[in-house]
């Protein structure tokens, strides 16, 4: 399976998810015109990923400065996504990295912690970069 690489824009991550690794990481600001057209291709390619392969592992990064709401509910779906199916075991881990100073980062982690039972890491940093 090949691997993902889309370019950071103004308005849009930068997205990384690296098929032989189970490495996945989206970074930046995400604040799209049309938040499902720039995430459908991601989250197709996620869902051929978790029914196809068989990963030893798998870590999603989000180092995400700012996001707005429909961004919010793509995530949400993203890390759904992430849980494996019934039956299928699967190392899978979540990393929400947020500055220090930025509540409203760690708030939204914590939201996304709360709903899911994947190993889910908050990590303060003093700049995402």
């Amino acid at each position: 399976m090949e691997d993902i690489y889309v370019k950071e824009s103004p308005t849009t991550p930068e997205v990384r998810f690296k098929a032989s690794t189970g490495d996945f990481e989206i970074k930046g600001v995400s604040i799209p015109e049309d938040t499902e057209e720039f995430y459908k291709p991601i989250t197709d390619w996620l869902e051929e990923y978790i029914r196809t392969q068989t990963p030893d592992h798998i870590v999603m990064a989000f180092k995400l400065i700012y996001v707005n709401t429909s961004t919010s509910a793509v995530l949400g779906k993203i890390i759904k996504l992430l849980e494996p199916p019934a039956g299928k075991q699967l190392d899978i881990k979540i990393q929400w990295y947020y500055e220090e100073e930025d509540e409203d980062m760690r708030d939204l982690g914590e939201d996304f912690n709360s709903f899911t039972k994947l190993k889910f890491e908050l990590v303060a940093c003093d700049e995402i970069s």
